[in-house]
């Protein structure tokens, strides 16, 4: 598995992976924004950096992580994988990459991400990581926090 740029060779196959298990992207998923979405707010919001994340060459999963201008701390903003790949672990090693990635970031010492409350799978994972639970809801969603 590896986090890759998206460019102009893979951005369709980004924007149309999705967590529907319709297998139809949405602009508002059950879970987490699309892809499309985020590439567009990364385009436009200084800080945010978008990776896909692939398997043997294929486009399984997206991710958008960084420093929030507004609330000047780190962020994991998006991590999605394909209604096709879920289950099968790769949720688990690119929050791992991820996070390395995110170590090497000037300044890093906190990583704060959120998820809808009802997320159990989501909530379960992040907690293995040691991401804690700040208390605080952001825009519905449980915010948590790895001290790096």
């Amino acid at each position: 598995m590896k986090l890759v740029e998206i460019n102009k060779d893979n951005w369709l196959q980004t924007v149309l992976l999705t967590t529907n298990g319709d297998g139809k992207a949405t602009v508002i998923e059950k879970f987490v924004a699309s892809n499309a979405l985020s590439i567009v707010q990364s385009i436009y919001e200084t800080g945010w950096i978008i990776r896909g994340i692939e398997v043997e060459d294929k486009m399984i999963g997206f991710t958008m992580y960084g420093l929030d201008e507004d609330s000047k701390n780190y962020w994991i903003c998006r991590l999605m994988i394909d209604h096709t790949c879920q289950g099968k672990g790769y949720g688990r090693e690119a929050i791992q990459m991820i996070v390395n990635e995110m170590k090497q970031l000037n300044g890093c010492e906190a990583i704060y991400l959120s998820t809808e409350p009802d997320n159990e799978i989501a909530i379960k994972l992040y907690e293995s990581f040691g991401f804690q639970k700040t208390g605080k809801i952001n825009e519905g969603e449980a915010e948590f926090l790895l001290k790096l």
